[in-house]
């Protein structure tokens, strides 16, 4: 979908005055702890991709370039906003991603249809300007949850059951720290893999077994063949967990967000695994995410969350792509 001057705003997750305002305030008082920034920040600018994805094109070779992968060091064990490279280690033990990187980045061109990696159920449309503007989550059953961030609009509703490749949002470049970064860093989708609770890489390490949320081919996202699946149940959670991690919220901005969810043990769920992880301010305590699901077993993989209109798969862009490679 082609975007127009005034769709600028809401591709960069920008509802209001208002909320840019108190989003800003915000994340003054959470600097040193929560907003962590680098001189190692220029090694992210990636001006080869973010100009032609930014003008709308699409590469030939109909690999979408990742250009940060799961920090396989610190990623989904603790999250700050840093945007520092000091212990960073992907999948292959090289460091193309950042410190504490909880998911993959995909460039995609603002208006690409994000696509369900396998079928589920929706369980979170949230909208967090300070951590990657719009976000839909989905839940694939036996824990397994998919997370889709930076988005622009959403093509989903909470409850909808989706099929694997099925459209459930347009991309964008949402977020505060798409906002600042514009235009040297690519509009891209953050891809996050969440097994019972906690972030993990859907790429495998040399001799690392295949498990649950890892590419349908190893080490490979595309588009494979597979027959028709049932969507499948949602994921069994403790709901006496919930109610006592829901009780125990600080943030007023959390709780009202969450009184909106009106008691879904499903929704309620998705959403605190992914504010346990992101907003820790908002608990006094610690509490231990993988509480949040009951352990389950099953095995579901996962295709690349781009359309296979424009993809056919993706590629590791350790090394500066050429312009001529866009179309």
């Amino acid at each position: 979908m082609k975007a127009t001057l005034t769709d600028i705003p809401s591709i960069f997750g920008i509802r209001s005055l208002m909320q840019v305002k108190n989003d800003v305030s915000h994340m003054l008082k959470q600097t040193g702890d929560g907003f962590q920034f680098g001189t190692s920040t220029l090694g992210f600018f990636r001006p080869d991709i973010s100009v032609p994805t930014y003008l709308g094109r699409y590469p030939k070779n109909r690999l979408a370039p990742i250009f940060h992968c799961f920090d396989r060091e610190g990623g989904g064990k603790h999250y700050s906003q840093r945007v520092t490279r000091n212990t960073i280690a992907d999948f292959r033990g090289k460091s193309l991603g950042y410190d504490e990187h909880d998911g993959v980045d995909f460039a995609c061109p603002v208006g690409t249809e994000l696509t369900a990696a396998a079928s589920g159920h929706v369980v979170m449309i949230r909208d967090n300007w300070l951590r990657g503007g719009l976000t839909i989550a989905v839940d694939h059953g036996h824990g397994l949850i998919t997370q889709y961030t930076h988005c622009w609009k959403p093509l989903v509703q909470l409850g909808q059951e989706v099929l694997r490749g099925e459209a459930i949002a347009l991309s964008g470049s949402a977020g505060v720290d798409m906002t600042i970064s514009f235009p040297w860093v690519s509009p891209h989708i953050h891809f996050m893999v969440w097994h019972r609770g906690l972030p993990v890489d859907p790429f495998l390490a040399n001799r690392e077994k295949d498990h649950t949320g890892t590419w349908c081919e190893r080490n490979r996202p595309g588009h494979q063949e597979h027959p028709i699946e049932p969507c499948p149940d949602y994921s069994e959670v403790d709901e006496d967990f919930i109610n006592e991690v829901v009780a125990a919220c600080t943030s007023s901005k959390i709780r009202s967000e969450l009184e909106k969810l009106n008691g879904n043990a499903y929704y309620l769920a998705a959403y605190l695994e992914d504010a346990l992880h992101h907003d820790r301010y908002a608990w006094k305590q610690e509490y231990d995410a993988t509480q949040m699901r009951l352990k389950q077993e099953g095995m579901t993989k996962l295709w690349m969350p781009l359309t296979s209109k424009h993809y056919d798969g993706a590629i590791l862009a350790d090394k500066w792509l050429a312009l001529s490679g866009w179309i």
